[in-house]
């Protein structure tokens, strides 16, 4: 159950997301419910559009929905209603007072998982070597030359504008 603040987190959150999927005149089945189970895993915080032809209104699809679903009802305005569930695979929104633990978790997983500097090779898990071939030995080779060129063009610029100052600075 949702405090009055954390609602009010939810729907700024909410703003300015669009409907992710649309109730029509087939109302509630079974599939549109599998859907809503993954947008809900994959979001968080999903919005729905409930069409003019549907038989039900906004806050009552959206009260069914949470029943089915275990989620919870953030909101319901005009023919468009907000809803959130915790995700089971990915957690990612941390609400102000409550248990974000698993948040927490993820976010640590994640970061953890970015750091890992070392490929692995799908056979063995071995790391895997830089190619040495004959295109990455010419790349390398252009790329020195650059550098080289750069420096020097560098260093010419540098006498020049030397020459030029102190020439100014006599007359």
């Amino acid at each position: 159950m949702l405090t009055g603040k954390q609602r009010s987190f939810l729907k700024s959150m909410a703003h300015n997301l669009k409907p992710v999927t649309q109730l029509g005149k087939d109302g509630i089945s079974e599939s549109f419910l599998d859907q809503i189970s993954i947008l809900l895993d994959r979001h968080e915080l999903i919005k729905i559009n409930v069409l003019d032809n549907s038989m039900e209104s906004a806050e009552h699809a959206a009260t069914e929905i949470c029943e089915a679903l275990n989620a919870e009802f953030v909101q319901a305005i005009g023919n468009k209603f907000t809803i959130y569930r915790q995700s089971r695979i990915d957690p990612m929104i941390e609400i102000p007072g409550a248990d974000n633990s698993r948040v927490k978790i993820n976010k640590q997983k994640k970061a953890a998982a970015s750091v890992k500097t070392e490929t692995l090779t799908k056979k063995g898990g071995k790391k895997s070597k830089p190619l040495k071939g004959k295109r990455s030995v010419v790349k390398a080779k252009k790329a020195e030359e650059e550098a080289a060129v750069k420096a020097a063009a560098k260093q010419t610029f540098k006498f020049f504008s030397k020459g030029r100052s102190s020439s100014k600075k006599r007359q």
